[in-house]
């Protein structure tokens, strides 16, 4: 034995050591591999499935398994690193660094793990068995890091080497079948879980994989192979829970045993039946009701979805699902204000990992709006069809519509009289939830865990206080001369004839006033059947634009426009719907899409929306124009503060024989003109120039409104201002105005400070954030998006960042003294010219309005623009909307490097440096988009 543990073998080119092999093997990777395969079968057995979901194809790690497994896999890892540093001659190097990358990996360090892998792979790509083996984990650490494509080309790498060894193939099949449905390709996915299950010889998983295909063949309307892998997982002795669900899925295919929707009902009754499935009948009674829905059964269908909310289930899941499906229903059917609880209920249940529930969340936070134009489009199709019925029909349907709501205000008046009998204020108690909730936990010492005591503590509460409401200030809202106000038995009765007399004595004026109501909406004139094909015309277009840039439901948005199109052939329109119809068709109907584009191209060729179409990079051509025109601007605007007036003039005359530019720059700078004129020549030369602005320029909604103010103060002092020898007096060296009329022209600062160039700001990387979230540009192109911290990291480091310290403040009251804010994330940008332009806008829209433009510097980071003073929030917000649309026009400076917010003055005074500004315009945002 000690002359065999002395001998070194070599093999090839590598020399080995025999005893440092027998330790290294038994002492060393023996263990670190049995380390590493119970964590993973505890992970298997701990994993909680939803079997309602896609089941992973892989039992990855999560936070809390990492972290319980932290110190089994240091262990592993500090024995792989005492192979790799104390026994170079052993033939084991290889499987410690495979080993360190497996425990890394379970730790959830994707990122080492991907290094060791990636050094396995090359270091060992002479043996095949670590090598594919390397690569697979390497594909699967990507994946879990969320970078799809480079895993894609690692398994393509796998792939090329896949007969070389067998040992590793049924994990490389499963790693390309998770990959396919990450990047949504079931059909593959399919194909290569086939091949993992004849690769692998593990049972546990094998089942999975049996039921996953069985999810796949069964989305893909295979319902015959899903049958067959569901059967697989029935008739295996897997855990109770996954044969019921792989039952109750083959239960509800549609195959050939099976094929009526009555069959199918009869069986999952017949579940209904078994007492094991007791736990599990919200989902039976669902499966029905799914059944019957397709069936077209829809009484029988809405009975067993509110069958199944009725079972006592902790299924939140289920519950919203179950939620979801009557909501769409009575959404589809117009009932909106039924569908809006039931939404309402979708939010209070909603797990975090239900299928898209971001864009359930965003129709629940949308709804209030979109159920108002939904209800402004049934209303005046309502009100046309009632205008266009004769005096007899009109009358009948309206006695119709009355007799329903009185029926429906009479039952409601009951159920509310028969809840106060039974000292109830609504249907349910408001302790139900609370009891409810119960079932999810099991740990009875904390209290509302704990049933017995909160019985006892529910009967003190009404033994003390009564059958109360549960809301704010329950201890007062019934407290008369502070004493809990009882209603004693008698009194009840009593309350409820007086309501029924009331009802009878008010009934006929109710019915009368009502009738009125109808009446007098009628569009019975054709000024008000234009009105109300109007208000359905915006209602259709801003429901569409909320279906596409809030819902981001891209069919319903098309739905809409369509349908706005039908209705509206000959809309003003017709270009934005075109274009927007190509766009929401160009991903998943290229006949659509082609139709819509033809259309817009032949129709309207010369609009913004074609020449998109035609060049796809003209956007950003415009913004190229629109930088070098601002840049002219700037140039001719320090010549007029340095009072180079006939350089003004020449530089402005040249720029405006060029006819190429934006339009409302040009008029700023014929503006600009004129002023020189003003400065250097009479009053006549001032005027024509005027006129001349306001000819050339007459939609303009920014400097033709101030000139004709300027051409209006002009006619009414001609006297006084035609002795001039310059239609233009300076009144001292930073500040020029109309003598005669000092608040008509209150020039902006003239003198411009030029500093040397700044350093760059501490976090000048943010500005690519800001983009132009406040302003709004065209409803069909869309609104440029701001990035999110995590995305600003991907480009530059930020550093830690901390809480926010405005998040649940009552930032914006009703009352309050308001600014209006431009945040300028640049610190040595000249805001001059833009300023100029900020009180041209004032001064056309709020002449004597108390409000000024200022600006203040902030820690050598940030300039802010405040405008105000508001006396009220919504007086802050009129303003923003007003100049928001103006405002790529009135600010000379790029769109991305700044944004807009309201702010209170309270709150104004605490904008200390650039991270509180952007922590205050991030909740501000946050909040005005609920």
């Amino acid at each position: 034995m000690v002359i065999a543990c002395s001998v070194n073998k070599e093999q090839g080119r590598s020399e080995y050591d025999m005893m440092e092999n027998l330790t290294a093997r038994y002492n060393i990777v023996y263990h670190g591999r049995k380390i590493i395969g119970d964590v993973e079968r505890e992970n298997f057995a701990l994993h909680q499935n939803n079997y309602q979901q896609l089941l992973p194809v892989f039992i990855e790690p999560t936070e809390a398994t990492a972290s319980a497994n932290t110190a089994l896999m240091d262990s592993v890892i500090g024995k792989a690193l005492n192979i790799i540093n104390t026994k170079s001659k052993s033939k084991y190097i290889n499987e410690a660094y495979l080993l360190t990358g497996k425990a890394n990996y379970l730790k959830g360090n994707y990122y080492n793990a991907t290094e060791f892998f990636t050094y396995v792979a090359n270091a060992f790509a002479d043996m095949p068995e670590y090598r594919q083996a390397a690569l697979a984990w390497k594909a699967r650490s990507l994946m879990q890091l969320g970078n799809l494509t480079e895993a894609g080309m690692v398994l393509d790498t796998v792939f090329m080497g896949l007969e070389s060894e067998d040992k590793s193939v049924g994990l490389i099949f499963a790693a390309q079948a998770k990959h396919y449905l990450l990047t949504h390709d079931e059909e593959s996915a399919i194909t290569m879980l086939q091949q993992a299950l004849e690769h692998t010889s593990h049972k546990p998983t094998k089942l999975r994989w049996h039921y996953l295909l069985g999810q796949l063949l069964q989305m893909h309307g295979r319902d015959e192979e899903a049958y067959r892998h569901f059967s697989r997982v029935v008739k295996s002795n897997v855990a109770y829970e996954m044969s019921f669900y792989a039952d109750l899925n083959r239960v509800y295919l549609a195959t050939a045993e099976n094929p009526s929707g009555a069959d199918r009902v009869r069986l999952l009754k017949r579940m209904l039946r078994d007492g094991k499935n007791t736990a599990f009948r919200d989902q039976i009674h669902y499966r029905i009701a799914e059944i019957y829905y397709a069936d077209g059964n829809v009484p029988q269908a809405l009975a067993h979805y509110e069958l199944a909310l009725r079972q006592q289930s902790n299924n939140r899941y289920q519950t919203a699902m179950s939620y979801l499906k009557l909501a769409d229903h009575y959404f589809g059917q117009g009932d909106y204000q039924t569908s809006k609880h039931y939404y309402d209920s979708v939010g209070m249940s909603l797990p975090a990992d239900f299928p898209d529930a971001g864009a359930v969340q965003r129709k629940i936070a949308n709804l209030d709006d979109l159920i108002a134009e939904l209800q402004t489009v049934a209303r005046e199709d309502s009100l046309q069809y009632l205008s266009g019925l004769n005096e007899v029909q009109r009358q009948t349907e309206i006695d119709s519509i009355i007799a329903r709501d009185c029926a429906k205000l009479q039952h409601d008046s009951r159920a509310k009289v028969d809840r106060k009998k039974s000292g109830q204020t609504s249907p349910r108690s408001p302790f139900d939830d609370m009891v409810g909730g119960t079932v999810t936990y099991t740990d009875n010492r904390f209290y509302f865990n704990n049933a017995d005591a909160m019985a006892m503590g529910q009967a003190e509460f009404r033994r003390r206080w009564g059958s109360r409401p549960l809301r704010d200030n329950w201890r007062f809202s019934d407290m008369i001369d502070g004493t809990a106000a009882v209603e004693p038995p008698s009194a009840i009765g009593t309350e409820t004839a007086a309501a029924a007399d009331t009802a009878a004595l008010d009934s006929a004026a109710w019915a009368f006033k009502l009738r009125e109501s109808y009446l007098d909406a009628l569009p019975n004139t054709a000024e008000k059947l234009a009105a109300s094909h109007q208000r359905i015309h915006d209602a259709l277009l801003r429901i569409g634009n909320t279906y596409r840039d809030e819902l981001r439901d891209d069919e319903e948005a098309a739905n809409t426009y369509e349908e706005l199109l039908r209705r509206y052939p000959d809309t003003d329109d017709r270009a934005l719907l075109y274009y927007n119809l190509y766009r929401l068709y160009a991903q998943t109907d290229e006949v659509r899409a082609a139709y819509y584009r033809e259309k817009l191209l032949a129709e309207f060729p010369e609009t913004l929306y074609s020449r998109i179409i035609r060049d796809p990079q003209y956007l950003a051509k415009l913004e190229q124009q629109k930088q070098a025109l601002d840049e002219a601007y700037e140039k001719v605007y320090t010549q007029y503060t340095q009072q180079q007036y006939s350089q003004v003039v020449d530089e402005v005359t040249r720029l405006l024989s060029q006819q190429d530019g934006r339009q409302q720059t040009m008029s700023q700078l014929a503006y600009l003109r004129a002023l020189a004129w003003g400065r250097t020549s009479g009053l006549d030369t001032f005027e024509h120039a005027l006129k001349q602005l306001v000819a050339d320029f007459p939609d303009d909604s920014l400097i033709t409104p101030l000139a004709g103010q300027h051409l209006a103060f002009i006619e009414a002092n001609r006297d006084t201002l035609a002795n001039r020898m310059v239609a233009l007096y300076g009144v001292d060296g930073n500040r020029a105005r109309f003598v005669d009329e000092p608040t008509m022209t209150l020039w902006p600062q003239l003198v411009i400070h030029s500093g040397p160039d700044r350093p760059v700001p501490r976090r000048q990387l943010a500005v690519s954030a800001a983009g132009q979230t406040a302003v709004r540009g065209n409803a069909g192109l869309g609104t440029v998006q701001g990035l999110a911290r995590q995305q600003l990291a991907k480009t530059a480091e930020v550093g830690e960042v901390g809480p926010n310290v405005y998040r649940n403040l009552e930032l914006l009251p009703d009352s309050a003294t308001y600014y209006f804010v431009i945040n300028v994330m640049n610190e040595r940008v000249n805001l001059a010219p833009s300023r100029f332009g900020i009180g041209q806008f004032n001064r056309t829209r709020y002449t004597g309005g108390g409000i000024s433009h200022q600006l203040k510097a902030v820690n050598d980071e940030n300039q802010l623009i405040y405008i105000g003073p508001f006396d009220s929030y919504d007086n802050a917000k009129l303003y923003e909307t007003q100049i928001l649309p103006l405002l790529p026009d009135i600010m000379k400076i790029p769109g991305d490097i700044y944004n807009t917010f309201v702010i209170t003055d309270r709150y104004f005074g605490t904008l200390s440096d650039f991270d509180k500004i952007d922590d205050y315009y991030t909740i501000y945002w946050e909040e005005t988009s609920k």
